[in-house]
């Protein structure tokens, strides 16, 4: 099977339709093609070729922390992204399925996420263990053969980690990506029975797991009064493990990886998804690729895993002051301090944080979504443009109070007030985001075409309550030549009041036809909203489909140029 030409840029498009024509034909062609293809905008990403000969490899996380911080891994060139249908959209894929914006999703399904079990079944044996490391922890096998990763809350911080765990998978299920089925879980000593052949690695060496060695691993965690401790079980995901994927480049063994990591839309929006839960340790090391066979094709899945370091949490206690607001290491603002002797004072050493049983250094007064920063630069993070934060504002604000809600109901927290605050906590972090992105690009979505010729469409911004209604729209209309990609004007540009307008007299109806319609608003407070966002429709069977949406900032056509 070949790779579908729909989901590629315009350019890698008619490269692959004229070396397939030339190699048949026996003679060069131009590199000219049609702007669109019948299944535009394709949904999902094909996977075309067999990836069964993908091997295991795993990545020091020495290695990536370094290569992040001082070698600027990735393409730094400001340039749209790569992987994003004809409408500006990220289509299903192994890394990504739309759900939060796209779909109607509802409070149980939240609370639901990845989930397809109750939990471990049982009593527990132990096949591994681990002491070392930030966290220590089990493998663990439940009674129905299932293998559960079992990870604790720190001593003095009971249920920060293991919560924020279970909060932030539901969320990031909820936004599209692929999760481990988390729960949180409650266990005492004598339900955890070692396996025969249990091992566990103390300073490099493996060796057999003994009972002392449980006891010593549940020593270093916390316990509760009732002499139980509360841990999260996070069930092995599917599929063969192969390693974990870098959030640049490409995988060389996956025939399928041919999309540079930092130019991922769902990698780069991952960004502002990230500041909106805190998820400041985004790294290779929590994430997973894995081989699965489905309709006879074998495919790399791509996971993200280990959210125990969310919501102010750093798996082993609160986030340190910094985080969330500066890099690990920072060159110039580090020198600034060195040679002010410490002055002037760094505004988040100021923020006060609540006294409150499960919650960590976690709060909205101050959260800019603009300023945030992850421990260590994120090739893709820094490499968003405008488009793509709008993208990644439209899915966290499709999420609703209840479903935030549900999500914190899901992390089982003891006190009443915890659950209203990390509540009402990322609610207000989640209207930043919209506030902050939003509003960055004209904020044109879901244009619809009538069989009559009306035309509507939505602005996301003023939806969202983050900005205030434009005092007029402009509207230009063409007809488009899909096989040359000219325009032509249909009339003049006309000035409308609202999210409607209706089509000129000349509009096609023949079958097969295309028309553009521009539409840009006129809100001198928001120069962006100036720049047209260009709507293509086709005409098919007596009604117009959307085939197109592009965008445009500073960085030229940022999306829907597929």
């Amino acid at each position: 099977m070949m790779l579908r030409p729909s989901v590629l840029s315009p350019c890698v498009r008619r490269t692959l339709i004229g070396i397939a024509l030339a190699v048949v034909a026996g003679f060069p062609l131009s590199a000219a093609g049609p702007r669109f293809f019948s299944d535009d905008p394709i949904a999902r990403e094909p996977d075309p070729a067999d990836a069964s000969k993908v091997q295991p490899f795993s990545i020091h996380l020495s290695w990536d922390l370094i290569s992040s911080l001082f070698i600027k891994e990735g393409n730094r060139a400001q340039v749209p992204s790569v992987n994003v249908n004809t409408i500006g959209e990220v289509p299903d894929s192994r890394w990504f399925t739309n759900r939060a914006g796209s779909r109607p999703l509802t409070d149980d399904e939240v609370t639901k996420g990845p989930d397809t079990t109750p939990g471990p079944l049982g009593d527990w044996t132990v096949v591994s263990g681990k002491s070392e490391g930030v966290r220590p922890g089990f493998t663990i096998r439940d009674t129905a053969g299932v293998r559960w990763f079992i990870k604790f809350d720190a001593p003095g911080y009971p249920e920060q980690a293991t919560s924020a765990e279970v909060v932030s998978t539901k969320l990031f299920w909820a936004l599209g990506y692929n999760v481990a089925e988390t729960h949180v879980a409650t266990i005492r000593r004598e339900a955890l029975h070692v396996a025969p052949d249990a091992t566990i690695t103390v300073r490099g060496k493996r060796r057999r797991l003994s009972d002392d060695d449980v006891n010593r691993i549940l020593a270093l965690v916390d316990e509760g009064p009732d002499h139980t401790y509360r841990a999260i079980a996070s069930k092995a995901v599917e599929g063969k493990p192969v390693g974990e994927f870098l959030y640049y480049g490409t995988r060389a063994d996956d025939p399928n990886d041919i999309y540079p990591h930092e130019d991922r839309r769902e990698l780069r929006g991952m960004g502002a998804f990230a500041a909106w839960i805190d998820r400041v340790d985004a790294k290779a090391g929590n994430t997973i690729d894995t081989l699965v066979t489905e309709d006879g094709r074998t495919a790399v899945r791509h996971y993200v895993l280990d959210f125990g370091s969310t919501l102010g949490s750093a798996g082993i206690g609160p986030n340190e002051p910094w985080e969330g607001y500066e890099y690990l290491y920072a060159g110039k603002p580090l020198l600034r301090k060195l040679l002010g002797f410490g002055f002037p004072v760094e505004y988040w050493r100021t923020i006060h944080y609540p006294s409150i049983r499960g919650v960590a250094r976690f709060e909205a007064d101050h959260f800019d979504p603009t300023r945030w920063k992850s421990r260590v630069p994120n090739a893709a993070y820094i490499r968003a443009q405008p488009d793509d934060t709008f993208w990644a504002a439209r899915k966290v604000t499709a999420i609703t109070d209840s479903q935030i809600a549900a999500a914190v109901k899901s992390g089982r927290y003891t006190d009443p007030e915890a659950v209203a605050y990390l509540t009402r906590t990322l609610i207000g972090r989640r209207d930043a985001i919209g506030g902050a992105f939003l509003p960055q690009v004209n904020p044109i979505v879901a244009p619809a075409l009538g069989e009559a010729g009306q035309l509507t469409f939505h602005n996301a911004a003023v939806e969202a309550d983050v900005a205030r209604a434009p005092a007029s729209y402009r509207v230009a209309w063409y007809r488009f030549d899909n096989a040359t990609g000219e325009s032509t004007a249909l009339g003049g540009a006309v000035e409308v009041p609202s999210t409607s307008a209706g089509a000129p007299p000349e509009l096609p109806s023949d079958t097969g036809a295309y028309v553009r319609v521009d539409i840009a608003a006129a809100d001198p407070a928001r120069p962006a909203w100036a720049t047209p966002v260009s709507t293509y429709f086709r005409r098919d069977t007596g009604r117009w489909v959307l085939v197109g949406l592009e965008y445009r900032s500073g960085a030229g056509s940022t999306s829907g140029t597929n």
